[in-house]
């Protein structure tokens, strides 16, 4: 018993192999996510208390005094140059160029998105239940309908902007529009498609489709999961 007791005490540190139970591994693990979320909070609620100090309020003003006083003494400098206020715009009036196109445009996109896609789902639904080839009805309605959402929001998009030159801006205002109208066309016809094949309607009724200005809502509404209804 000796001989054990005296080799186990020279033995290396290293070789000890310490026992680290489960509970006390997610408790420090717990306890170290609160402990950095409080940090977050007070360092959060530190710099909001700067702002009440006076000193630190002083210096934001300067700071704001000092970028008026540089505007203002640039409009002097070019009033007194060249006897007027030199305005340059003509950078701002370049990138939103051709408005005009981006507007109709942004309408054939917009008018197609708020009718093809829901009045599909309205013929599409009104005889799923009705026919007895619910695979070929599905099939027929899917492919048309991604041949026509690829040419109207796909490939005019594109087409309109290259064919028309349009400025960094003004481009940037149709790529975005084409990439939310199809987010949205295809939340709408995700969303709604499941729902009209689970519920089968009765005899002599008809099917239960969303309605068309909760559809126009949910066009302008930021977000990209379509409801029937969102809290306020």
């Amino acid at each position: 018993i000796l001989d054990n007791a005296l080799t186990e005490s020279v033995q290396p540190f290293t070789h000890i192999q310490p026992t680290i139970d489960d509970e006390s591994v997610s408790v420090s693990v717990s306890v170290s996510v609160s402990v950095s979320v409080s940090v977050s909070v007070s360092v959060l609620l530190s710099v909001s208390e700067l702002f009440e100090i006076s000193h630190i309020r002083t210096i934001y003003h300067m700071f704001i005094a000092v970028l008026l006083i540089f505007f203002l003494s640039t409009l002097a400098v070019d009033y007194i140059d060249q006897g007027r206020l030199v305005l340059e715009f003509d950078l701002l009036f370049f990138a939103f160029g051709k408005l005009g196109t981006v507007t109709w445009a942004w309408g054939v996109m917009f008018v197609y998105t708020l009718l093809v896609p829901y009045y599909t789902l309205v013929f599409w639904g009104s005889l799923y239940h009705s026919l007895s080839s619910k695979l070929g009805l599905s099939l027929g309605t899917g492919l048309i309908l991604c041949a026509v959402q690829t040419c109207v929001l796909g490939l005019f998009p594109i087409y309109t902007v290259v064919n028309n030159q349009l400025p960094p801006a003004s481009r940037f205002i149709v790529i975005l529009e084409q990439i939310r109208f199809l987010m949205k066309s295809y939340s709408f016809m995700r969303e709604t498609a499941p729902v009209v094949m689970r519920n089968t309607p009765k005899e002599g009724e008809s099917p239960r489709f969303p309605t068309f200005s909760s559809y126009l809502y949910f066009l302008f509404c930021p977000t990209l999961i379509y409801r029937e209804s969102y809290p306020r």
